[in-house]
């Protein structure tokens, strides 16, 4: 079977329910399907306005799968495992979420590919899918981080919130694992799952504020802005690296002041010590995969030593890796 065969043979279409001034109460549903590439399988939750699709995915070859979509709509998207690339028709836009990210998008096209970025690895994600009346009521228009995001809207085009993801945060994890494994019935569940649904609508907006606020500083200009966001994409993308500031100002093309200076203004923390936090982070999720020794995680994270490891994540943790893995 060739490639466009198969898009037109998968297609998933979307129908969010009425919006609010319609009220409609809380259905879900489990669909499944296997075919010769691979297999997906939703659950979907459905009340006014919002939809959400708790997603597993798992293709063998990286072939699209086709969406169609009654209508425009506000999407949070949370990438849980794995990772999948979706292809937009309008501006021929392409767009990944890696493992443990989030992003927000606003996507007005009638249809649009998503396929699996690599070969037989399980994407896991949530997606929470709001109508435009929906979405509305949560935005105020003279707000600096949704302008942009809001004027698109307006004018029908395809749009993110941020340039870059953001990592799932432990809270997020909490709520988006309440709502995955939510066992209440009937009105008491679509107002557990809708509370929940704003509760992390609310954590979204305070991350990417917290980030983005202070890019906005007058203090530091807008080039210097954009390297400041290189650098911690630099950092985020390669946490066994052991960066120095010189390599890192080389790679941004900042100089060493600009570079501390800006980055504490901008992202609240030092160079190193933001580095010294995702290091730790990822050490506390590896630890509990137990897939991974604790050498091999010590220098995932960028440690020549294991010692160094175990000392810093106890001083960080107040236990060692070995006992939180326990």
């Amino acid at each position: 079977m060739d490639t466009a065969a198969f898009i037109d043979e998968v297609i998933c279409r979307i129908n969010l329910p009425a919006d609010v001034g319609t009220p409609k109460e809380l259905t879900e549903r489990d669909i499944s399907f296997t075919y010769g590439y691979g297999r997906t399988s939703f659950k979907k939750i459905s009340f006014s306005g919002v939809r959400l699709l708790y997603g597993k995915l798992r293709f063998k070859k990286p072939f699209p799968v086709k969406i169609e979509n009654s209508e425009p709509f506000v999407e949070m998207y949370f990438s849980l495992t794995g990772c999948r690339r979706m292809v937009f028709t309008q501006n021929a836009a392409r767009c990944n979420v890696a493992s443990g990210h989030h992003n927000l998008f606003y996507i007005p096209d009638t249809e649009f590919y998503i396929e699996p970025a690599i070969n037989d690895e399980e994407n896991i994600t949530l997606q929470i899918q709001f109508t435009e009346a929906y979405f509305s009521r949560f935005t105020q228009i003279n707000h600096p981080l949704l302008v942009s995001f809001i004027e698109n809207i307006s004018k029908k085009q395809f749009s993110i919130l941020s340039g870059f993801d953001l990592k799932i945060t432990p809270q997020m994890y909490a709520v988006l694992d309440d709502i995955v494994h939510c066992e209440k019935e009937g009105i008491i569940k679509q107002l557990f799952i809708e509370t929940s649904v704003l509760k992390l609508l609310q954590l979204q907006f305070e991350q990417f504020e917290m980030v983005f606020g202070g890019l906005n500083h007058p203090k530091i200009k807008d080039y210097d802005i954009e390297k400041l966001r290189r650098a911690k994409l630099l950092l985020d993308s390669n946490i066994s690296t052991a960066w120095s500031l010189a390599e890192l100002s080389r790679q941004t093309g900042l100089n060493d002041f600009k570079l501390k200076k800006g980055f504490k203004e901008v992202y609240g923390d030092t160079v190193f010590g933001y580095l010294h936090t995702q290091r730790m982070e990822t050490a506390q999720k590896l630890l509990l995969d137990n897939s991974r020794s604790i050498s091999e995680i010590s220098e995932y994270c960028g440690y020549a030593y294991v010692q160094s490891f175990i000392t810093a994540f106890k001083k960080k943790y107040g236990v060692t890796p070995e006992k939180f893995r326990k």
